[in-house]
């Protein structure tokens, strides 16, 4: 299916969900036989507020703490050296002189979509919500795709006030314009197609235990980051902080529900000393 315009997506994004809730995920909420045992409309609802508000505030918990306070700074400063020198500005140019043509054009386009948030966040959030209220009352099992939806939803509520306050706090333009940061002078410092964009992704290969799909799905995170380098709608500090900041989002959401500040599989992180900035990677089994 092509996919044309704004109402086409939605369109189609409605389908999906459709589709996929509840006839297939949640078969025994709708078709269950045992609802004599199940707790009232209101009984459920306020259990299903109560474990939500339980995780939401856990999920705060885990990304605004004294552990991330050197994870943020870390970012800010490579960030920093990049928007304040020529470096983005010269990256900017290598990447539309060597880099872009029709083919990355195209595929920009696509990897655009999926950062998209105003299409995004209400169909995850809508179907975390049932998924997590449905599991209340009706008592049914965990599911991937349900469990999915919430772990996305909590990833871009978690992040999202930290996205809008860098993106006034730093003030940088698009790259019409000079990179270099001017505080609350404009609102593009943090790309939040590269976040929004991330989420779902690096969700996904936090889910997983296997090594070659986690690596494609971070991999895949880092589309619409790029895409936003390859359209000119953001300088590479904006995209590589937007996606940063997805994937600690998504780290303090797996951190809740794995009851540990390291998810198992591959960890990314940036490391500092005199003078340097890098990117660690570390690994638990």
């Amino acid at each position: 299916m092509i996919v044309h315009s704004r109402q086409d997506m939605t369109r189609l994004c409605i389908v999906c969900l459709f589709l996929l809730f509840p006839g297939k995920v949640y078969p025994q909420a709708v078709w269950g036989t045992s609802a004599c045992t199940s707790p009232t409309f209101s009984e459920a609802f306020l259990q299903f507020g109560n474990r939500e508000r339980d995780r939401i505030f856990t999920d705060f918990g885990n990304l605004y703490n004294q552990n991330n306070v050197k994870n943020f700074g870390i970012a800010l400063l490579g960030a920093g050296v990049l928007a304040n020198t020529k470096m983005d500005r010269n990256f900017q140019n290598w990447h539309g002189n060597h880099v872009r043509s029709d083919f990355t054009n195209e595929l920009s386009k696509g990897a655009k979509l999926f950062g998209e948030g105003a299409y995004l966040v209400p169909i995850a959030a809508a179907s975390a919500l049932t998924y997590r209220f449905l599991q209340e009352r009706r008592g049914i099992p965990e599911c991937l795709l349900g469990e999915f939806a919430d772990r996305t939803t909590r990833g871009y509520l978690v992040g999202v006030p930290t996205l809008l306050t860098f993106q006034a706090v730093l003030g940088s333009h698009r790259p019409h314009d000079d990179s270099s940061w001017r505080p609350f002078q404009d609102a593009h410092g943090m790309s939040g197609h590269a976040f929004m964009g991330a989420v779902p992704f690096i969700t996904a290969a936090q889910m997983t235990d296997k090594p070659c799909l986690k690596g494609v799905f971070y991999v895949l995170s880092a589309l619409t980051a790029w895409s936003r380098v390859n359209d000119d709608a953001h300088y590479l500090s904006q995209a590589l902080l937007g996606w940063y900041l997805a994937y600690l989002s998504v780290r303090a959401v797996s951190a809740t529900e794995g009851k540990q500040y390291l998810p198992k599989g591959l960890t990314i992180f940036p490391v500092g000393g005199d003078g340097s900035v890098g990117v660690g990677l570390h690994y638990q089994y």
